[in-house]
């Protein structure tokens, strides 16, 4: 009878007390940008809401109440823009470092949706700095200026969502990779 194949084991580096506190704030820097970004969709939403509840903005024709930036419907859209945002930096910020420390222990599971994700987001962010610019120039009548602000802020926040998600499944995969890590 031969003798039993060799049994192969992994070679893991044990992470230090500090890598540990480190990977503790990524953590929570990744899940409270998570949330932020689920408050800034929530908010736009709202806004979506409003906007089809009131038909808004007003037609051009409509003089004696013309759309403005400060209306409810695009005040409730640059909120929630604003707030996707910066969740998305949060997130994208955290997640990264995550993924960082991975990396320095070997046990890094990829970072292909990190990338992806952070590709939707920094588009989604380039909207939201777009809808600031439609709301801050006059380049535009009221009307269209209104309808500019909406658009982009929305597209902004909806590829700020798209992003949000796609971290959360990497971010899945990182703990696991980081459980696997930790355990012995």
């Amino acid at each position: 009878m031969p003798p039993p194949p060799p049994v192969l084991t992994v070679s893991r580096a044990r992470p230090s007390a500090e890598m540990m506190s480190r990977w503790h704030t990524a953590r929570v820097l990744s899940v409270t940008g998570s949330v932020l970004n689920v408050i800034g969709t929530g908010l736009s939403l709202s806004s979506v809401i409003y906007i089809v509840a009131t038909d808004y903005p007003p037609s051009t024709s409509q003089l004696l109440a013309p759309a403005k930036p400060s209306d409810p419907g695009p005040a409730l859209a640059y909120a929630g823009a604003s707030v996707s945002a910066a969740g998305f930096i949060l997130s994208a910020a955290g997640l990264g470092y995550e993924h960082h420390l991975l990396d320095q222990l070997t046990a890094d599971p990829g970072r292909g949706l990190f990338g992806v994700g952070t590709t939707f987001g920094i588009v989604g962010f380039g909207g939201v700095g777009l809808s600031y610019f439609f709301g801050l120039t006059n380049y535009l009548n009221p009307h269209d200026q209104s309808v500019a602000i909406l658009a982009t802020s929305l597209t902004g926040t909806a590829l700020c969502a798209i992003a949000g998600i796609l971290y959360s499944v990497d971010s899945s995969r990182v703990k696991r990779a980081w459980e696997f890590v930790t355990t012995f």
